[in-house]
């Protein structure tokens, strides 16, 4: 199962390197080069400044950028989304959810702006019951050596019906 990030969006392609390496994704230095005793991302404080400091679009700025580029829509259902306010509140509500296109659990990027989509509620829940079969099928595959993740056909497999991974 991938690991969450909670704090920001788009890491660098430099950074993402650096990362899947073990090293500071803001200087490159190796993990042998750090600190003894400590599990810290970045080698040394004025990097771990540079990295966490940087400005990132949050998760409620990153859905209104993926509703922008949606016109307005559900991806999946094409109803328009209104934006609403809480009562006393001057922050928007939205009725929809920042959903990944391809799960998490399935090799899917997290930040990655291609893999994000805005559903409506009953949208979401739809795809999320689809994604459970999804993510049980790619889990027998994966385990068997067969998953690619390049390869799509899997996903909207129905449950007993062979596939071209088999």
């Amino acid at each position: 199962m991938p690991v969450r990030e909670h704090r920001r969006y788009s890491n660098t392609t430099e950074e993402k390197e650096h990362l899947a390496r073990r090293a500071c994704p803001v200087c490159g230095r190796e993990r042998s080069a750090f600190p003894a005793g400590g599990d810290a991302i970045c080698c040394q404080p004025s990097c771990s400044s540079i990295y966490w400091r940087e400005e990132r679009p949050t998760v409620g700025q990153m859905r209104r950028l993926v509703l922008l580029e949606q016109e307005g829509k559900c991806a999946r259902c094409g109803k328009e989304i209104k934006e609403s306010h809480a009562a006393g509140g001057r922050h928007p509500v939205h009725s929809c959810i920042l959903d990944h296109i391809r799960p998490l659990a399935m090799g899917g990027d997290q930040w990655d702006v291609h893999n994000l989509q805005v559903l409506c509620a009953r949208c979401n829940r739809i795809k999320t019951a689809r994604d459970i079969g999804a993510i049980a099928r790619w889990k027998h595959y994966e385990l068997r050596g067969l998953a690619r993740p390049e390869d799509q056909s899997w996903l909207d497999a129905e449950p007993g019906k062979p596939t071209d991974m088999i």
